[in-house]
């Protein structure tokens, strides 16, 4: 799911009750659709009216269990070969995903 950004997902014009719990259920509805496995991707920073913004990660991903995610990017260190395992993954997924 992309764009897991405050001001995305929950999108800054839907910030009361209702219009922020109808945010949450269709973030929700993303998560259950995943059969195995599911990437959140977020920005560290957009450019917004020409200047660069800094994002904050949505507030449903904080909603999350802690147990069940496994953040990689700018400040976590993964080891290479960690990396390249799940290189191998993906790349078995999407050739069985293409021939079934």
């Amino acid at each position: 799911m992309a764009g897991m950004e405050e001001d995305l997902l929950p999108h800054r014009e839907s910030q009361d009750d209702a219009r922020l719990e109808e945010e949450r259920r269709l973030c929700y509805v993303g998560i259950t659709r995943a059969q195995r496995s599911l990437t959140f991707t977020l920005a560290k920073r957009r450019k917004r009216y020409g200047e660069w913004q800094p994002c904050e990660p949505s507030r449903f991903l904080q909603e999350l269990p802690e147990d069940l995610l496994a953040w990689q990017g700018v400040g976590v260190e993964v080891p290479e070969e960690t990396k390249k395992q799940r290189g191998r993954d993906s790349l078995a997924q999407l050739k069985a995903m293409l021939q079934g």
